[in-house]
């Protein structure tokens, strides 16, 4: 799984994550005013969430199980 962890304790809800995910793997719970993974097997493993995160809740594991795509073969 690409998006190792997420710590709700450090979210502080301001939905950067959200925002700046390519892929939209969060989805911000608006009753509990945290983000949560909504789809985690869409991460492509770009970091943006990690750059962007400023409590620094989000952590990333550096692989993906699944191969890249490419025009060719």
């Amino acid at each position: 799984m690409p998006v190792e962890y997420y710590d709700h304790g450090l979210c502080n809800g301001c939905g950067t994550c959200v925002l700046t995910c390519p892929c939209d793997v969060f989805r911000l719970d608006k009753q509990n005013k945290k983000t949560i993974i909504a789809y985690r097997s869409e991460c492509q493993v770009c970091g943006m969430c990690i750059i962007y995160c400023p409590t620094g809740a989000i952590a990333v594991t550096p692989e993906k199980d699944i191969k890249a795509m490419t025009a060719y073969m």
